[in-house]
């Protein structure tokens, strides 16, 4: 199975976390290297603003320095699990967020990612219909259609059976479409 990140094989994952566990700071660089983009997008996501996905995403890769000889089982499945708890953490310490993102932050994401306004507006609307879902939907559906994860990848991420992330993936894009249909005015 091909990791889903720069297309390295599993066995080449497994072999650069073994040699950065080993305290090898080649190996550590090129495995931050490696997930930054894919944790960054999974929390931008979820979160209010670029500034704090990035601060987010730092504190994953620190989190993955400073616990990498303790991880076990799947790489790529216990990285997700931190970012996904600093996610959490993230929202109990600032209990109740304003869901406006900044002029400043739109004219950062022009800059940076050379964006049509269209494709800005509709990126904050998709982010701010997946902060009504649940937790487990919105890590299902970020995975699976932002980060382009298959349902069985997603299952091991989440640590849920196939089955499971297809009921829930039902439920979430149930709910956006809803949140569409209302939005739109049609019944």
């Amino acid at each position: 199975m091909k990791s889903k990140a720069k297309d390295l094989t599993d066995e080449e994952l497994h072999q650069i976390v073994e040699k950065a566990k080993a305290k090898d700071n080649r190996a550590l660089g090129r495995l931050c290297e490696h997930f930054y983009s894919k944790i960054y997008r999974f929390i931008y996501y979820r979160v209010n603003s670029i500034e704090d996905a990035e601060d987010l995403t730092s504190e994953v890769c620190l989190r993955v320095v400073k616990s990498l000889p303790e991880q076990k089982g799947l790489f790529y499945a216990w990285i997700f699990r931190i970012a996904s708890n600093m996610i959490t953490d993230y929202y109990r310490r600032r209990a109740v967020r304003s869901n406006v993102t900044s002029t400043g932050d739109l004219i950062e994401e022009m800059v940076d990612e050379k964006r049509t306004t269209g494709e800005l507006l509709e990126q904050q609307e998709l982010r701010q219909a997946i902060k009504h879902l649940t937790e487990e939907q919105q890590q299902v559906i970020v995975l699976k259609f932002i980060e382009g994860y298959d349902t069985d990848e997603v299952a091991d991420l989440v640590g849920k059976s196939a089955g499971a992330v297809r009921a829930i993936q039902f439920r979430a894009l149930t709910v956006l479409r809803n949140m569409y249909v209302r939005k739109d005015g049609k019944s």
